[in-house]
């Protein structure tokens, strides 16, 4: 992977942790309540994890197929390769699941909510990335205005041109 899909990476599974710690917070707070509705806190937080470890799985595959879809520079090989990965993903995670939620020790309800974390890391991507990655320059711009410039040229399509 590249040094910038690594970087991507790890602030989206950092996003991903926030989710989950925060609904392993809440599950403790709401243990009586859980309780009440049949659920165990034990399974209930091993499922979260679960479903973390699931996430930081599936985020590692998805950005190595990309890579390797967009090195290939083939469109129908990105395609298909895209679509097959996507489905095994998948396939791997419903075995996963039903592998783990057989079992007492882990909730399958709690390990498809922790899972939906890697939404939630992609939308607290940005704000990851401005925590320990802030502004390069002094403008208030990031510095991927000055990576396109040097790659795409300074014509009136670029940032900044006027």
């Amino acid at each position: 992977m590249t040094a910038s899909t690594r970087r991507l990476v790890f602030e989206m599974c950092m996003g991903m942790l926030l989710y989950v710690l925060v609904l392993c917070v809440l599950a403790a707070v709401f243990q009586k309540g859980l309780a009440s509705m049949g659920f165990s806190l034990g399974p209930v937080l091993l499922g979260l994890l679960a479903g973390f470890a699931a996430d930081v799985l599936m985020l590692l595959h998805m950005a190595v197929v990309t890579e390797k879809a967009a090195g290939s520079m083939d469109e129908q090989y990105a395609n298909r390769i895209t679509v097959v990965q996507s489905v095994i993903r998948k396939v791997v995670f419903i075995a996963a699941l039903f592998f783990l939620g057989s079992r007492p020790q882990v909730d399958a309800v709690a390990m498809i909510i922790g899972a939906l974390g890697l939404q939630a890391g992609a939308f607290l991507q940005p704000a990851v990335h401005r925590m320990f990655f802030p502004m390069k320059d002094g403008k208030g711009e990031e510095c991927i205005s000055e990576e396109r410039r040097k790659v795409y040229g300074d014509d009136e399509d670029s940032d900044g041109a006027g």
